[in-house]
């Protein structure tokens, strides 16, 4: 019987090796690119998020005449501005079920808001899977997250030194009427018609990023607002190693996001902006009050 041996030879341990290291170097290669496009996605929808948010706060001004009030626990409410907008952004059936005379913590309404809604949370802050403990009168509760905060001016956070351009350690906290707040929706029951924004609404910040899990006070159903401080982003990377925790006022409320170089806000006329963590820091500041009359270029 003829026997017929092959003539190709078999991979060496070497060549295979170098095969896999190969691969490898790929795989290494193309990693980066495929992060950079799932961002790339995150982002798209993050900024959609907003823009819906904008267009829903335009309708809302078109029936009330007013941006909704974030009623804190100054005037008995509990609710979020966020509240408000629930049957502009097709969120009408939260919206009807809640009973809007009671205080946001009791029966009905509790728990409806102690869940996340996908509309309020951006896709690439990888903590919104789970509610969190919150602040003040929701210190013992367990509510829905979100990831956008209204703008209240650019006050300080706290008892703090004044960073430069920034007014009073208030944020908008006991704001009653136009004159307590630069922003444009305070933290206890008022906020501005569009005919208040006089330095424009496409420069003026509305609503900007932030991270629930490193602030307290940032809550859909309660009470979420952020100022322009500190810069964009500011100690996020101590915030990320466990440095920094969610309970300081002056630390964490402020505009930061998990978007790289920077965060993406909502300006009055509902369009949406990125802008760098490194942008001129005295824009940035103008850019959070609705009646300063400064004069800025846009980044």
């Amino acid at each position: 019987m003829t026997r017929f041996r092959s003539s190709r030879p078999a991979f060496t341990l070497v060549e295979l090796l170098v095969v896999i290291a190969i691969i490898g170097i790929l795989i290494a290669l193309l990693l980066p690119a495929v992060q950079a496009a799932r961002e790339a996605a995150r982002r798209s929808q993050c900024t959609n998020n907003l823009k819906q948010i904008g267009l829903a706060m335009h309708n809302y001004e078109q029936v009330h005449k007013i941006l909704p009030l974030c009623q804190g626990s100054t005037v008995g409410k509990n609710r979020s501005w966020m509240v408000g907008i629930l049957p502009f952004v097709e969120l009408g059936s939260i919206y009807n079920q809640m009973d809007q005379r009671l205080s946001g913590f009791v029966a009905p309404n509790l728990a409806l808001i102690s869940q996340n809604l996908p509309a309020f949370l951006c896709p690439s802050d990888p903590w919104t899977a789970t509610t969190l403990t919150r602040a003040d009168n929701a210190a013992a509760l367990s509510i829905g997250l979100t990831c956008y905060a209204a703008c209240v001016g650019n006050h300080t956070n706290g008892a703090t030194a004044n960073p430069p351009l920034t007014y009073d350690a208030g944020y908008g906290n006991s704001a009653v009427d136009s004159g307590s707040t630069r922003g444009v929706i305070s933290r206890m029951g008022w906020s501005a018609k569009f005919s208040d924004v006089t330095d424009g609404l496409s420069n003026t910040i509305f609503v900007g990023e932030v991270i629930p899990k490193w602030c307290n006070w940032e809550d859909w159903g309660y009470q979420n607002f952020a100022t322009t401080a500190h810069p964009i982003n500011y100690l996020n990377a101590g915030f990320k190693a466990g440095t920094y925790g969610g309970g300081n006022a002056d630390e964490c409320i402020g505009y930061r996001s998990m978007h790289p170089g920077g965060a993406l806000f909502l300006m009055g006329d509902a369009s949406s902006r990125f802008f760098s963590e490194t942008m001129d820091y005295a824009t940035y500041c103008y850019l959070a009050s609705r009646a300063g009359g400064e004069t800025l270029t846009m980044p």
